[in-house]
């Protein structure tokens, strides 16, 4: 399966060249570059670089990092793609599902060693639903010194709602960032994993949805959902940006065995994208992970 994008600079390394700000022009799910030119006035100050607004996080939660270096007036350094894991907290992930969570998050983290490009081209972050949404890691260059939070279920509700109002609100802040720190930025991509169903009203987590893929929101991300458990597969198939990138999981499949297959096709994802930008390609490939079905393919 694979996401087109447009051109990218192949050497990161290369003389700085004007950042690409090719408009969307494909069909759903295309990654464009989404970094303005040097001289967009909405560009912002790299004294008042933007922060992330508060979700719900206990002031301990996040992991914070260092601001980096802010280069020179319009010097392009490279180009990186965010990814965000999203992830349900809620009390049915209880037991098995949310230590096969834990345990993939370290297995990506501990893979970053053997794919030194990962590092170099993506930027990683964790938030999480129950009642409400936490920022338990903030976008962050992966390597395998980075502190992963460990998850831990919380709350009886599942706000999908408060999962899609924390990625709009967060998103644009993480660019502005990036943008600051000298990369163009190719169009976020979530992985978006539940094993429930929203327990809020439908018009609540819909409007939020909408807002998040709202074509006027120029950091639009690509969304990919994964349902598991007791997920409703009419649901998780509205939440994916293109049908092509909604799944269930099989029956048959033990929860914990598809979190566990879920987390490396996310690695796989994250290697092969990190490969691309390297290369200078224009597509972003992302396979279906085994144990679950494509819900836009016939059932059989």
């Amino acid at each position: 399966m694979k996401l087109s994008m447009p051109s990218t600079t192949r050497d990161s390394t290369a003389a700085p060249v004007a950042p690409n700000t090719s408009a969307l022009t494909g069909a759903e799910p295309s990654i464009p570059v989404v970094a303005p030119a040097a001289s967009d006035p909405s560009t912002p100050d790299p004294e008042g670089a933007p922060t992330h607004p508060p979700v719900g996080v206990p002031a301990s939660a996040p992991i914070h990092l260092a601001s980096p270096p802010v280069p020179l007036a319009g010097q392009v350094i490279g180009q990186v793609l965010p990814i965000y894991f999203v992830g349900d907290e809620s009390h049915s992930m209880s037991g098995d599902p949310i230590v096969a969570v834990n345990q993939g998050l370290v297995d990506l983290r501990d893979e970053v060693a053997k794919h030194p490009l990962i590092g170099k081209k993506v930027r990683f972050g964790i938030i999480t639903f129950a009642d409400s949404a936490e920022t338990r890691l903030e976008l962050s260059e992966l390597s395998e010194d980075l502190i992963l939070p460990t998850l831990s279920t919380r709350g009886r509700g599942t706000s999908y709602a408060s999962a899609f109002e924390a990625l709009r609100h967060t998103i644009p802040a993480d660019v502005a960032l990036l943008k600051v720190s000298g990369f163009q930025v190719h169009r976020p991509t979530v992985f978006f994993l539940s094993d429930g169903q929203p327990t809020e009203r439908q018009a609540k987590w819909h409007d939020r949805l909408m807002e998040l893929k709202d074509q006027g929101f120029k950091e639009r991300p690509n969304l990919l959902a994964f349902g598991v458990g007791d997920a409703d597969p009419k649901v998780i198939q509205q939440l994916a940006t293109s049908p092509r990138h909604a799944f269930m999981m099989r029956e048959g499949v033990s929860t914990a065995g598809a979190i566990a297959e879920f987390a490396a096709s996310m690695l796989n994802s994250m290697v092969s994208s990190a490969e691309r930008l390297d290369r200078g390609e224009q597509s972003l490939e992302f396979e279906k992970p085994e144990g679950f079905v494509q819900l836009d393919a016939p059932l059989v």
